[in-house]
């Protein structure tokens, strides 16, 4: 009953920020702009009006429930098409890095607990604080350059760092996407186990003798997981947020990409087609990041459901 509350509380947030966004996407773009005699700018002035603005939502909503497959993109790509299309593109390096970098978070993050007082703590803890700190803008821009460098030197084969289809650039979007993440949720996990110590059920595995490489993963890993679990939302952000600079970086024109072309794009008509000036693309590019952020956080909300211990309390009368 507990999770089945937190999906319907998430569901009406994604609704209520899916109008907010489509309210902002929809408003009136006319402004009045003043010239001089000469026809050089002046000014401009927006003035906001609330019956217009309801008048393009309302007009945006009968557009969709009538036009087939949401109008046409181009002249041979519809706007349901190009959408679908390129979500499904995006979704091959989505899924992946925001897999890698939990699960190799998790396991960048045990490393770290587990060298912080040997020599191999540099490559542990040290690497993590550095990949945090360094925008990782300027670790993708060194990479790229990296490869192209150690291709021109002729100590690696050929590796695409810009295209479009090619599966060089699926791997690499991948890599580039989950470099934060997987170093944000290792610095978490590290926290989170760090947190644990000092706490009774340590002290009483250790006097049964129990391997400390086993109570760390037995018992303090599943304490910690929850708190892991929670951080969801934000490495989804992250990457999302992402998108767009990886996309344009490497030209590999997903979602993002498009998304960024929607915006300010003059709709395409067909011969005897009504004109319209609804942002279609735009508006179902939103649509379905916003449907990635929902079911990562209820995935999140389930996991964390079954992990979390269950207190159970007697009371004697």
């Amino acid at each position: 009953m507990k999770i089945i509350k937190k999906i319907l509380s998430q569901l009406i947030l994604l609704i209520i920020t899916l109008l907010i966004l489509f309210a902002i996407i929809l408003l009136p773009k006319e402004a009045n702009i003043e010239r001089t005699k000469d026809g050089e700018f002046k000014k401009a002035e927006y003035i906001y009006s609330f019956d217009k603005h309801f008048e393009e939502m309302k007009g945006f909503i009968k557009y969709i429930a009538t036009t087939p497959n949401l109008g046409m993109y181009s002249y041979d790509v519809t706007n349901a098409e190009l959408i679908i299309q390129k979500m499904k593109k995006s979704l091959c390096v989505i899924i992946p890095a925001l897999l890698i970098a939990f699960f190799g978070g998790i396991a960048k993050g045990i490393f770290d607990y587990w060298t912080k007082d040997k020599k191999r703590r540099l490559i542990g803890k040290g690497s993590t604080w550095l990949f945090l700190s360094v925008p990782d803008l300027f670790v993708i821009i060194s990479i790229q350059l990296t490869i192209m460098a150690l291709h021109e030197w002729g100590l690696t084969p050929h590796i695409s760092v810009y295209g479009y289809d090619s599966i060089d650039i699926y791997i690499i979007c991948s890599i580039f996407l989950l470099i934060y993440p997987l170093f944000y949720v290792a610095n978490v996990t590290y926290l989170s186990i760090q947190d644990e110590e000092g706490n009774d059920y340590i002290r009483t595995a250790k006097a049964k003798g129990l391997h400390s490489f086993k109570i760390l993963y037995t018992h303090v890993l599943k304490n910690s997981i929850p708190n892991i679990l929670s951080q969801t939302n934000t490495i989804t952000l992250y990457v999302l947020s992402n998108l767009l600079i990886i996309e344009k970086l490497t030209d590999f024109r997903g979602t993002a990409y498009y998304f960024y072309e929607s915006i300010g794009r003059e709709n395409f008509y067909l011969s005897g087609q009504e004109a319209f000036s609804y942002p279609v693309s735009s508006v179902g590019f939103v649509f379905c990041f916003t449907i990635i952020i929902f079911i990562a956080n209820t995935i999140s909300n389930i996991c964390k459901t079954l992990v979390t211990p269950v207190i159970k309390y007697e009371i004697s009368l």
